[in-house]
């Protein structure tokens, strides 16, 4: 006969909880600890460890643990399968709480509301954390396969350091985190709504940088009296001609600016015969 477990420890009162379920389900199958290790592969300490409260198990541990409870025919055991549903969401409240970072994560207001991307972020990472934080490889497998989410990109979008790269990416890293089909639907018209908008300031960059090049070539070609009078342009970037002449005044000062469109234009615009420009009376 083994030594009796020691109390489970509610240090932290999600992870106590977890634990004495899982003593509950263990005991409701009728099986010890050697014979549940024999079933699931894994040491009896591990096991052990898994059902004390003084750590959350990995999800490998905590459905190997459930799973080998519940694998029989019978009553009792259709009545724990059934609990296991149950038992999921404890061990991701018992995740949640051991990491701790999801109370600090503000919670995303409707997708309808969302207008950023630094938002949208925000409340995929809050997702994330609410599902527990499950293994990238976990969450990879319930996205679906490496073909939707792979690992590389699932650790960017948890990092807040990229937005999944299509709307099936988004669908599929959202349905990995357990929402629901309308909530999911919802967040990818967001992520729609958000990027397309950023695809169209991108190439609203693109033209104004194509603007401001072809300028300075077109005067530089017909640059007679100033020559590499390109080498005073300032360097302007294209954010800065999308954000208006008050962004632009702020970084480069106006006085500059100004002097050097009017100069450049007037002094690189093709000259205009003199004769053309005065009109003389008729001989009578």
């Amino acid at each position: 006969m083994g030594r009796p477990e020691l109390p489970v420890d509610h240090t932290v009162p999600e992870r106590g909880e977890l634990a004495a379920a899982l003593r509950e389900l263990r005991a409701d199958a009728g099986l010890t600890y050697d014979e549940l290790a024999s079933r699931t592969g894994l040491s009896a300490a591990t096991l052990k460890r898994a059902a004390s409260g003084r750590t959350v198990p990995s999800w490998k541990t905590f459905t190997a643990f459930t799973d080998a409870c519940c694998n029989g025919d019978g009553a009792v055991m259709s009545q724990l399968r059934r609990e296991l549903g149950e038992l999921t969401s404890l061990w991701r409240s018992a995740r949640v709480a051991e990491r701790g970072r999801l109370k600090h994560l503000r919670r995303p207001a409707s997708p309808e509301l969302v207008t950023t991307a630094g938002h949208l972020s925000e409340a995929l990472e809050y997702f994330y954390e609410w599902a527990g934080a499950l293994s990238l490889r976990r969450l990879q497998a319930l996205a679906g396969g490496a073909h939707l989410l792979p690992v590389s990109t699932a650790a960017r979008i948890v990092s807040r350091q990229a937005l999944p790269a299509s709307r099936q990416q988004c669908v599929a890293f959202l349905s990995a985190c357990g929402l629901g089909p309308r909530l999911v639907r919802r967040w990818a018209d967001a992520y729609e709504r958000i990027t397309t908008r950023r695809m169209g300031a991108n190439w609203a960059v693109r033209d104004a940088e194509a603007a401001l090049a072809a300028y300075i070539d077109e005067t530089s070609r017909h640059s007679e009296h100033a020559p590499g009078w390109t080498a005073r342009m300032p360097a302007l970037r294209p954010s800065d001609l999308l954000r208006g002449p008050g962004r632009t005044v702020r970084l480069r000062g106006r006085e500059d600016l100004i002097e050097l469109f009017t100069e450049s234009r007037r002094e690189h615009a093709h000259p205009v015969a003199e004769g053309a420009r005065t009109r003389h009376p008729r001989a009578a």
